[in-house]
């Protein structure tokens, strides 16, 4: 066997191995909820994700397209309009969507990039675009979009984020600097902050499980809307990225759109919404890296027939 096929092939089992961890994460959050008294430490393992994510990362001129606006832009507009279209049927389903599509590029996106033999520099600096423009965004929408009898304002909600940002990216660039040695050490490590997504997914599960079984009388319902919601989201997002990146960069903004930082919105649900918005992000997630896991077979598929 082709060392090329044989890490291709590792790559595919690894990301179906992780697919199937996100399942049992949802799984374990819904039948032992026990995590719910655990939602504290999800702002810290989203840091020391960031942290990871900021290790190696470059802003160079040169690599600054068009199209990364267009993406953020995107973002933005489509979920705003997600919102007020959902608003008139449940509150809480366009609440839902509006963190689910808010979402910025997704932290291992690069690394997923790079097993597709894409541009890694133009997911990289969509990342860093994507997450310090909708961070300092956030905290102005919420406000405006969520219910008018909840409590949130723009300095309860920005302080938290530039914190939440700021103290990963500054650690991250001052390690760099000062502790070349344990930089490079680190940079080998990026990969294992999947494993925190997944004790945040199993956190923010429980949660939302909770919430569902004392506040909620129609679960079954509201869960499959917000599965549906995700779903089409997750389709959305991905194919409007094939669109926006034209014949040079399809694979690249289609990565950038529509892998998102998860993570990101979970802790935002938990923090300024409710449990349940949550789940928005835990299956886009769940949904998002199913497609992955097909985009990298058929890849490596077509790899083969080539050969």
């Amino acid at each position: 066997m082709p060392l090329y096929t044989l890490l291709s092939f590792c790559q595919q089992f690894f990301l179906l191995m992780k697919t199937i961890l996100l399942l049992v994460a949802i799984a374990f959050g819904i039948i032992f909820p026990y995590g719910s008294n655990y939602t504290f430490l999800v702002r810290y393992l989203l840091m020391l994700m960031l942290f990871f994510s900021f290790l190696d990362a470059r802003l160079e001129k040169e690599i600054v397209r068009k199209n990364h606006f267009v993406i953020l832009i995107t973002i933005i507009i489509s979920s705003i309009l997600v919102y007020y279209i959902l608003k008139p049927f449940s509150l809480v389903l366009a609440q839902t969507a509006f963190v689910t599509a808010i979402a910025p590029t997704a932290i291992s996106a690069p690394v997923i990039i790079s097993l597709k033999k894409g541009k890694v520099e133009f997911v990289s600096f969509s990342l860093l675009l994507n997450n310090v423009v909708i961070a300092l965004l956030i905290p102005f929408l919420l406000p405006v979009l969520m219910n008018s009898d909840s409590d949130i304002s723009v300095g309860n909600v920005l302080l938290p984020i530039i914190i939440t940002l700021l103290a990963p990216f500054a650690a991250a660039q001052l390690t760099k600097k000062f502790l070349p040695k344990i930089w490079r050490v680190l940079v080998g490590w990026k990969d294992s902050s999947f494993y925190l997504l997944i004790i945040n997914i199993y956190v923010a599960t429980s949660e939302a499980s909770q919430y569902l079984r004392s506040g909620l009388t129609s679960e079954i319902e509201i869960v499959l809307l917000i599965s549906l919601t995700s779903a089409l989201l997750c389709i959305l997002f991905f194919s409007l990225g094939w669109f926006i990146g034209g014949k040079e960069f399809a694979l690249e903004a289609s990565q950038s759109l529509g892998q998102k930082n998860n993570a990101f919105t979970i802790w935002i649900s938990l923090s300024f919404v409710s449990p349940i918005a949550s789940l928005g992000p835990i299956f886009y997630v769940l949904f998002q890296n199913i497609y992955i896991s097909w985009e990298l077979f058929k890849s490596h598929t077509s790899s083969k027939a080539i050969e």
